[in-house]
């Protein structure tokens, strides 16, 4: 894989993992949904049943990697403007975004029951949760119509299980 590839899956990745977006709506992105103010991109994103959204992705994060390969991609026949795309300029499938996500884990020794790019949207939920315990920010974060929804990505930890069970001692 050249780097220039690798420079455009890393940034994928990372806009995945840092602003908890679905990975279709990731694979999705046009340069134009990116709107750079004050050392923050705001990124639109249309989500499911096409209800847009935006997203908030400190520049410090992806700039060196966008830079990269925005000039690399400038080499490629884009179709629609897409961000991410092949070499022929289509957009990058599901299962390749899958394969590459599974590679990394596997790479870090991270062998976990369920894998791939949609376990990052995971990871990014229950790390926000952890960090604000706001379930409300998680569920506008997540782009989620329903709250219930949003618990589930919130894979309460151990320490707050305590917490629960140790309500009756207080008395």
């Amino acid at each position: 894989m050249s780097a220039k590839v690798r420079a455009r899956n890393r940034l994928l990745i990372k806009i995945i993992v840092f602003t908890g977006m679905r990975s279709n709506e990731a694979l999705q992105l046009k340069i134009k949904d990116f709107t750079l103010e004050n050392g923050c991109y705001t990124i639109l994103i249309k989500g499911k049943g096409d209800k847009y959204r935006a997203v908030m992705l400190k520049a410090f994060h992806i700039e060196s990697l966008l830079k990269e390969w925005l000039i690399e991609r400038e080499l490629y026949p884009v179709k629609n403007d897409l961000l991410f795309c092949n070499q022929k300029g289509m957009a990058l499938t599901q299962a390749y975004l899958y394969r590459q996500v599974e590679r990394i884990i596997n790479f870090a020794g991270l062998r976990r029951e369920k894998n791939g790019a949609h376990m990052l949207r995971h990871s990014f939920a229950t790390l926000l949760y952890q960090k604000r315990h706001d379930l409300i920010l998680v569920q506008e974060a997540l782009g989620h119509a329903s709250l219930n929804t949003s618990r589930i990505y919130t894979h309460f930890d151990k320490k707050r299980l305590a917490e629960a069970a140790s309500i009756w001692e207080e008395s």
